[in-house]
């Protein structure tokens, strides 16, 4: 007996070891690379130094300083306006090259725009967008590396889809493990760094998809609508946006400490809410009516101006496949220019034009 449970279970860890190699062979282009990304105390991760590699099938590079950038010093030269865009996926590129990722895109606009208008001053955006950060993450960064590049002006690029996951508390109960024992640590990263837990995720998804799609329609037969399976379909994901939810109160808290900081280096900060482009039309009937008046409220509470680009994307509403990549959530390069050109009106209009004719920025 004891013998058929060992047999079992060794042909069990030889599958599961054979379908993880298969998906690291098969899977790279799909699956995030666990290598790409560092522990780091203050912000839970960081990207690694000098790496180099294809991600989501894009070349990355990233630079002495873990930033998916050129290499560019902490000290910002004389006659230089640098903008810090701090961000996740949709800040980082995700699947772009980067010249089409949204930060260096707004820089030559930006560029060309100031050369245009006589402005001598060099534009500098660095890319400090990190793939699955969340806004307490992006606080941390701020706080421990963005003010080392001396910024004029902070640029908080927030995805409502999920931003308020709270990821810096994950790391913490990491680190609280980590001071328990090392081993312990060790077993609870273990199955976060395989591919096949990244791969089984996904078919956990597609499966609620797919079941909430049948609840749908066997609900239709009989003349009735099932929300919940319409919400497992839609992968609704506004549950998080109400008083007293960990993840809405620490995104509430993250903007509150990222205004203390602002206000402590003297420098503004404008808070770029991204939109949802898989379903423009359903982000603006049924989603954006739910969050905006919580996000709005938040910003002005910790009195942090901000900028929606729901109504920016309005005109893609049912032309989706124009600014997105594969219908997926992330922009193509045209959704990127489209932000870019949007963000650079902003950030001309408050800051940058007042600033060349002497006037204070708003």
């Amino acid at each position: 007996m004891i013998r058929n449970i060992g047999l079992a279970l060794l042909s069990l860890i030889a599958t599961l070891a054979v379908c993880e190699g298969l998906l690291r062979v098969f899977g790279s282009g799909v699956l995030p690379k666990p290598d790409l990304y560092v522990d780091d105390a203050d912000v839970g991760k960081r990207m690694r130094p000098g790496w180099s590699g294809d991600e989501f099938e894009a070349p990355v590079t990233i630079n002495s300083k873990g930033l998916r950038n050129p290499e560019i010093p902490y000290d910002k030269p004389a006659n230089t306006y640098r903008i810090l865009a701090l961000g996740d996926s949709w800040t980082f590129g995700f699947r772009m090259n980067e010249p089409d990722a949204y930060p260096r895109q707004l820089e030559k606009i930006l560029q060309t725009d100031a050369t245009a208008r006589g402005d001598t001053r060099k534009i500098e955006v660095i890319n400090a967008g990190v793939v699955g950060y969340s806004t307490d993450q992006e606080a941390a960064y701020l706080a421990v590396e963005g003010w080392k590049y001396q910024p004029d002006l902070v640029l908080l690029n927030f995805y409502p889809v999920n931003d308020t996951h709270n990821k810096l508390y994950k790391y913490k109960k990491r680190a609280a493990l980590n001071e328990l024992h090392p081993w312990l640590l060790a077993l609870y990263e273990f199955p976060q760094k395989l591919y096949l837990r990244q791969f089984i995720k996904g078919a956990r998804r597609t499966l609620k998809q797919k079941i909430g799609s049948l609840r749908v329609k066997a609900a239709a037969k009989v003349g009735v609508e099932d929300k919940g399976g319409r919400a497992l379909v839609e992968g609704d994901w506004t549950g998080d946006y109400r008083a007293g939810a960990r993840g809405w109160e620490a995104v509430r808290t993250a903007f509150a400490d990222i205004t203390k900081q602002a206000k402590a280096n003297g420098v503004p900060v404008l808070v770029v809410i991204l939109p949802d482009t898989q379903d423009l039309v359903r982000y603006h009937e049924r989603y954006h009516p739910k969050i905006e008046p919580l996000l709005a409220a938040a910003a002005s509470e910790a009195g942090l101006p901000l900028f929606d680009l729901e109504a920016t994307f309005q005109p893609w509403q049912g032309k989706e496949d124009e600014v997105c990549y594969k219908r997926q959530r992330h922009p193509n390069a045209m959704g990127y220019g489209v932000i870019a050109k949007a963000v650079a009106e902003q950030v001309e209009s408050r800051y940058l034009a007042p600033m060349a004719s002497g006037s204070p920025p708003l």
